[in-house]
């Protein structure tokens, strides 16, 4: 199938990329293309104008601070698994990178463009909501920052606006005695979409959760987090959480209730929420094991 005809720019500023997106009738940003360039080949898609981002400048840096890091939405997954500050600060982020697609996917695709697309099944999107991550959307207006969970709205559905690129993802940095982690299934080891996911980042204070999040993936229109896993956990000490079967069963069997999978060809309703019970065992004894690493 051949492409429709669209015009391809190449600004060399933000500035220049809004006003394109802006002023045009049918414009999308392009970043990796791995999704879009598919979809519109396949013609799935059609924009009058593609505005690629890799002229401007900025967009794959990767920053801290003393309290965050500061991801540039055009970086690519394998930017993610192979930074020595991702994989030190914020592991779980990278070791969820490595687990989408192929290597050549990864060396395309960008950790921006994984949410955008706003796909229930993006590997990135539930361990970044699980740290409580924001992200920054840039026009020629301005800036304007906001929680990850407002951002991703519905399936393929997300609150940019038609003028708005995305910049940054902000990722707050894990306190002493956090620790995070992400697990998936796919039907195969490698190039695989997530049947479905866990991630989770738990915070201990005198051997106490006093914070957490579970959040799980492909099994609703967005990722969703388990309010009712997240409050079974709460207040529980490592050795509960470690050792106590019946509370763990309560942790597991509430983020299945929280989930709305449906049925398709890589599996049941039913097969997902057996599945997310043990992907949250799973996630759950990950992190709480990497708590015990020193940060």
């Amino acid at each position: 199938m051949y492409i429709s005809d669209f015009k391809y720019h190449k600004p060399v500023s933000l500035e220049e990329a809004s006003k394109i997106l802006e002023h045009s009738y049918n414009a999308v940003p392009l970043a990796g293309g791995t999704d879009l360039l598919v979809e519109v080949k396949k013609g799935l898609r059609k924009f009058n104008d593609l505005v690629s981002l890799s002229g401007i400048p900025g967009l794959k840096n990767i920053e801290e601070d003393s309290q965050n890091i500061y991801i540039g939405a055009c970086l690519t997954h394998n930017g993610l698994v192979y930074s020595e500050l991702i994989k030190n600060k914020i592991p779980a982020l990278s070791g969820a990178a490595s687990k989408i697609g192929s290597e050549q996917i990864r060396n395309t695709g960008t950790v921006g463009g994984n949410l955008c697309t706003g796909a229930s099944c993006a590997d990135t999107a539930p361990i970044l909501l699980a740290y409580d991550s924001q992200v920054e959307l840039a026009s020629h207006k301005g800036k304007r920052i906001i929680p990850l969970r407002k951002f991703i709205i519905s399936h393929h559905k997300t609150d940019i606006k038609k003028n708005e690129i995305m910049t940054r993802i902000i990722v707050p940095k894990l306190q002493k005695s956090s620790g995070a982690s992400f697990v998936k299934f796919g039907l195969r080891e490698a190039s695989s979409i997530s049947v479905a996911s866990v991630a989770v980042k738990i915070e201990f204070v005198s051997g106490v959760c006093n914070n957490v999040n579970i959040v799980i993936g492909a099994c609703a229109p967005t990722p969703v987090i388990s309010e009712n896993a997240n409050y079974f956990t709460l207040g529980k000490t490592i050795d509960e959480l470690t050792n106590n079967a019946l509370l763990i069963e309560s942790v597991v069997s509430a983020a299945s209730n929280d989930t709305i999978p449906i049925d398709d060809i890589r599996g049941s309703a039913a097969y997902r929420r057996q599945l997310v019970k043990v992907l949250t065992k799973q996630a759950l004894a990950l992190a709480i094991e990497r708590t015990k690493i020193v940060n």
